[in-house]
């Protein structure tokens, strides 16, 4: 009763990559079949040149020459466009496969960034290119044509044993060799790689602190660094690049006795054996014939094994993700915004080091909760989990009873607005920033931005919300950069918005039009949560959670968790961890902060 389940389940759901590929079948069986008239016709030399010595010279017929002559010429050129035809289709499958993967990998790519490694996300969307480039390049076609270096291996054992065993001989040699090559130099061109990257990767960290770098006279030190990964990347290179031409040193040499071998065999069979000597000619275009795939897919080795590896890391990254989108919850009505955080845990990948341990609270639609705990304490990690970036390891996190995972990946409507610590703006203009890349309304638009307290500003702009904007936006003061990304959280009139740390960079004006904003918001039914080492803020909530050590310890009416863990803290509570619990009045003077 079992078995038909366990068949089942060990049928794993095909992946976008292998779909596509069984897509192309047709269009490969045709590339094969392009291969197979390609080099049944590469035998044409070598039959014209044992015609001409058989029949030509021994008849001394112009008729017969011309004929033969017109007929392999012909053979030739047919040849040669079947492999134009057979490279032309590659070509075509390999952007077929682009444009039809191109979305699933993206898709698959951010997911698994989301949720695992962004460097290997990176990686497998290269991967991409890289597969496509290998299917255009040179190196494809000779996998057909090595198909077929066993059928002129053949012929040379139907023209004498002897010859087939040195072709043979000669192809397991240099097969060998390349092999060997292949062995030597696959760990120092993978320590050039590894180095090179690390050296793009410390310019890149220079290029963007250059003006600290300067500032405090480290830039000689820092060009040292990328300078010393540089050097090691080019040593690992020439040390591959000996070894290789070590190997090319003898495989040269082997390559050409063998040519004289086949054409001393063959010397020998005419005068021994009384054989035509066009054989000598025909054999050596034979051997060439068996040789030349062999030595193709040697040098295309490298491209053919990182093809592979390329094969398997797509599938991976693609075979973690859902390509039908099936799980996706579509919503097309409206959430309310009643948000329940449900025993949630959370362990970075690969560790078992909980940084959120049982953290479970209720909000109703339109109430504002203020997280504060100290730094370290998982505050930022439990907004991640809440906007549905990262997922928690256990436990769940609903809005109006739907898995907030599913509400993420919904294409239905606007659910989330989420604004982080560090403030990363995309777009061409001011209302591409707001509009999140998307179909801009303006209207739309305009009410984030005013929801923000924004409004007037951005219409001061040259061009107000047609304003160009640059390196995203960095070229703004960073007070301006976070309340343009609060309009972005607030567009599209979402029903819960995540700000962290919104008012860090803020002045107290800037505070004051934060606190309208979330007024604004709750009053427009909008769940908000809002994440801040700055207690001025809490003014605006209704709810305030404490989280020391990943722990909540207090959850409650903003009033009473503030009075009791705050103005007058008891033993362990969040004040007793901190020195600096005070806002800032105008004035610059410390005072409590005030509640409602």
């Amino acid at each position: 009763m079992l078995m038909p389940p366990l068949r089942q389940e060990a049928r794993s759901p095909p992946t976008p990559l292998r779909t596509a590929l069984r897509a192309c079948m047709g269009s490969l069986g045709l590339v094969f079949a392009y291969s197979c008239g390609y080099n049944l016709l590469l035998l044409a030399p070598s039959i014209y040149l044992l015609q001409i010595y058989d029949r030509v010279l021994s008849s001394r017929s112009i008729d017969t020459l011309a004929m033969l002559t017109l007929v392999v010429g012909a053979i030739v050129v047919v040849g040669g466009l079947l492999d134009a035809l057979r490279r032309a289709a590659l070509g075509r499958i390999g952007a077929w496969l682009d444009d039809r993967l191109r979305p699933a990998v993206l898709s698959a790519c951010l997911d698994h960034a989301s949720r695992a490694d962004g460097t290997r996300a990176l990686e497998a969307y290269r991967d991409l290119t890289n597969l496509r480039q290998f299917i255009e390049s040179g190196a494809c076609p000779m996998l057909f044509d090595l198909l077929w270096a066993p059928l002129f291996l053949a012929v040379l054992f139907l023209v004498h044993p002897a010859l087939g065993a040195i072709g043979a001989a000669s192809a397991i040699v240099m097969f060998g060799l390349a092999l060997g090559g292949e062995r030597l130099t696959e760990g120092p061109a993978a320590e050039s790689a590894a180095a090179l990257m690390r050296s793009y990767g410390q310019l890149g960290e220079v290029v963007q602190n250059l003006p600290v770098i300067r500032a405090m006279g480290m830039l000689e030190g820092a060009a040292g660094l990328v300078y010393r990964d540089a050097r090691d990347a080019r040593d690992a290179h020439q040390q591959a690049q000996r070894r290789n031409e070590i190997v090319m040193l003898v495989a040269k040499p082997v390559r050409a006795l063998v040519q004289v071998l086949i054409m001393g065999c063959a010397g020998w069979l005419v005068l021994e054996q009384g054989r035509s000597p066009a054989i000598i000619f025909a054999t050596t275009l034979l051997f060439g014939r068996t040789l030349a795939p062999i030595e193709g897919a040697i040098a295309g080795w490298r491209a053919f094994a990182t093809a592979t590896v390329v094969y398997r890391r797509l599938g991976s990254v693609l075979s973690t993700v859902n390509p039908d989108g099936n799980s996706t919850a579509f919503v097309s009505h409206k959430i309310e915004g009643q948000l329940n955080v449900d025993n949630v845990s959370f362990a970075p990948a690969g560790s078992n080091h909980l940084v959120l341990k049982d953290i479970s609270f209720r909000l109703a639609p339109g109430q504002c909760l203020g997280i504060i705990g100290p730094s370290g304490s998982g505050k930022s990690t439990l907004g991640r989990i809440i906007a549905g970036i990262s997922r928690p390891t256990v436990g769940s996190v609903l809005l109006d009873n739907i898995e907030i995972s599913s509400l993420r990946d919904s294409q239905s409507t606007r659910h989330f607005g989420y604004l982080p610590q560090e403030i990363n703006l995309l777009g061409e203009t001011v209302k591409d920033v707001i509009a999140r890349l998307g179909q801009v309304d303006p209207q739309k638009v305009i009410e984030a931005a005013k929801l923000a307290g924004l409004h007037d500003t951005i219409m001061r702009l040259p061009r107000a919300y047609d304003t160009v904007v640059s390196n995203g936006c960095s070229d703004f003061l960073r007070s301006y950069r976070q309340r343009l990304g609060l309009a972005r959280a607030f567009f599209g009139n979402p029903s819960l918005v995540i700000l962290d740390e919104p008012n860090a960079s803020l002045d107290y004006l800037g505070e004051r039009a934060l606190l309208e904003s979330v007024e604004r918001a709750k009053a427009a039914k909008i769940t908000v949560i809002i994440i801040t080492h700055r207690l001025g803020i809490l003014s605006a909530t209704n709810k305030i959670a404490i989280l020391q050590h990943g722990t909540l310890t207090a959850f409650g009416d903003s009033k009473e968790v503030f009075e009791n863990y705050v103005r007058r803290p008891q033993v362990g509570s969040y004040a007793g961890q901190n020195a600096d619990l005070s806002a800032r009045s105008p004035t610059g003077r410390s005072v409590e902060p005030a509640m409602p």
